[in-house]
């Protein structure tokens, strides 16, 4: 009697995305008022490239006025179209900086907001000496004379480091544009793209770092409006944004060991940045979990997922691992991944199984549609009280709880990456991070 209710209970309240179901947009705040080119054009024209990128944007003119820690904690990313002139500082006397104003954005920053400088304002502040050596830290880099005299020319942008900025990018054909010469990076600074001057070297174009629990991003490209309506910046800068907005999310996988994560590594590795599960070259004999160590209860997790071969496995959430003889039991529910198998919510180790199939005849053909089938997808999942929340490359699905019981058992667990037993599979997961959220009773 309990499964039978329990499944109509499913066919009830598993439910499948409208149009505006969409992952929640980052907030951006673009900081200007004063630049050596024409900023007000160029921060049109920023506010457009990533408003049609669906970002929610500001913009904020006077710094002295309105730059509060309070104001720029409320965002996810900051956007830096600044630099003090004298002519500036004369039309427009509120875009001057105050102490204050810089201690806020530096607070906010370090608090875990994002930042990414545009062309120029890593000298926002270089009027302050006394400033200067934390500001070289705060916006990833300075000029050392404050000049560039790199002349306008055309340029072709090389992608230096996989990255989520940069990945399958290759070269990108930008066209006319001015560089920044004499460029000293902050320590621990990494280059993503750079661009060849013409004559004798390649000088940083996109490079970033890490402020306190900040993400922050050099786009030194952009010089003027031309410039920055081409797509090659527009695609950089729009990753660059999106990258950085991610407020309180940490790494789950340092990307280059199993640290933090407990299973079986005669199946499991790391490859090229990635946890790697099964091979192409034998069978699977049973099931089996790479789960974290930590449990979670109310959080958003987002990875890259790849299944290659039989195609079937999945991510559990919420999971209790159960050690057996010959197998590792994991009980939970699974975002499921596989041919006609992306968009489950399934219950791994339990009796109901597929939990959201009453939605599968509207939901399928809209993830076929999105699906990159054998590559890296882009997977979020969200669980927060008796919801579950997926999105699959931005295609939405979920799952309500109503068996209080089950949700009790289920409230709090470990992320479980699967490997499932049958014909030869290869399963690859990166880029994992969490961020947990306000618990919901």
């Amino acid at each position: 009697m309990r499964t039978l209710l329990a499944t109509f209970t499913v066919f009830m309240f598993a439910s499948v995305a409208t149009a505006s179901d969409k992952i929640p947009a980052p907030s951006v705040l673009i900081i200007t008022g004063d630049h050596t080119n024409d900023w007000q054009k160029t921060t049109s024209a920023l506010k457009t490239i990533l408003t049609e990128a669906g970002h929610r944007v500001d913009v904020l003119e006077t710094p002295s006025l309105e730059l509060t820690l309070e104001k720029l904690s409320a965002y996810d990313v900051l956007l830096l179209n600044y630099r003090s002139t004298l002519r500036g500082a004369k039309v427009n006397p509120a875009s001057v900086w105050t102490s204050g104003n810089r201690q806020a954005l530096a607070a906010s920053v370090k608090a875990g907001t994002g930042l990414v400088v545009a062309h120029g304002a890593s000298l926002m502040l270089a009027d302050d000496a006394t400033w200067n050596a934390e500001a070289l830290k705060l916006t990833a880099s300075g000029w050392q004379d404050g000049r560039s005299r790199h002349k306008m020319h055309p340029l072709t942008l090389t992608v230096q480091h996989d990255h989520p900025i940069t990945r399958g990018l290759g070269t990108l054909e930008h066209g006319l544009d001015k560089l920044q010469q004499n460029l000293q990076l902050a320590e621990g600074s990494k280059v993503l793209v750079t661009a060849f001057d013409g004559r004798e070297m390649d000088e940083p174009v996109v490079w970033f770092n890490h402020y306190g629990k900040g993400r922050v991003v050099q786009c030194g490209l952009g010089y003027n409006l031309k410039a920055i309506r081409s797509e090659a910046y527009q695609t950089l800068i729009r990753r660059s944004v999106q990258w950085a907005s991610e407020k309180g999310f940490r790494t789950i996988f340092d990307g280059e060991t199993l640290a933090g994560w407990e299973g079986n590594n005669r199946y499991w590795r790391v490859e090229n940045g990635a946890i790697v599960g099964g091979s192409l070259a034998r069978p699977m004999p049973f099931h089996d979990f790479l789960c974290s160590i930590e449990q979670f209860e109310d959080f958003e997790l987002r990875l890259e997922a790849k299944v290659v071969g039989q195609r079937n496995s999945g991510v559990c959430v919420r999971s209790r691992r159960q050690k057996l003889q010959t197998s590792q039991k994991v009980v939970g529910y699974e975002v499921d991944m596989g041919v006609f198998r992306w968009g489950w919510v399934y219950e791994e180790g339990g009796d109901r199984q597929l939990l959201n199939g009453n939605v599968q005849n509207d939901l399928q053909p809209k993830i076929q549609k999105v699906l990159r089938q054998g590559e890296f997808n882009d997977l979020v999942i969200r669980c927060q009280g008796n919801l579950l929340t997926a999105w699959l490359n931005g295609v939405k699905f979920e799952y309500q709880e109503q068996d209080e019981e089950i949700a009790r058992q289920m409230r709090k667990g470990t992320i479980g990456l699967q490997l499932h037993n049958g014909r030869a599979q290869e399963v690859s997961f990166r880029n994992i991070r969490i961020k947990e959220l306000p618990t919901v009773r």
